[in-house]
C-alpha cells in the first residue's frame, strides 16, 4: 500500500513535467546509495535520464512522437528502484 501512495505522488509529479516542458527529477536513496531519475521534455520530444551516485547520468529512453511514454517509463523505473528498497521523492 505504501509503495502505491508513493508511486502516485511520483506519477503526479512526473506528469506535470511534460506540460511545463522542463526537467522533473526524482531522487531515490538507501543509505549512501543515491540514484536520480529525470524526465526532460522539450517540443522535440522527451528523455528519461538516470544517474547513480556522482557518476555521469545516461539516457534510458527517449521518445519523439509520444512524450507521455517518458512519464510512464520513468514511473516504472522508479517503482523498480523502490522494489530494491530505495526511498524515492523530490531531491533534497
Amino acid at each position: 500500500m505504501r509503495w502505491l501512495i508513493v508511486s502516485g505522488v511520483i506519477a503526479f509529479a512526473l506528469v506535470g513535467a511534460a506540460d511545463a516542458q522542463e526537467a522533473k527529477t526524482v531522487q531515490c536513496q538507501k543509505n549512501a546509495d543515491v540514484r536520480t531519475v529525470t524526465v526532460a521534455s522539450t517540443p522535440a520530444g522527451c528523455h528519461v535520464l538516470y544517474a547513480k551516485g556522482k557518476a555521469p547520468g545516461r539516457e534510458l529512453w527517449h521518445y519523439k512522437a509520444h512524450p507521455e511514454k517518458c512519464e510512464s517509463a520513468a514511473q516504472e523505473f522508479v517503482a523498480k528502484l523502490q522494489g530494491m528498497g530505495l526511498t524515492c521523492g523530490a531531491p533534497s
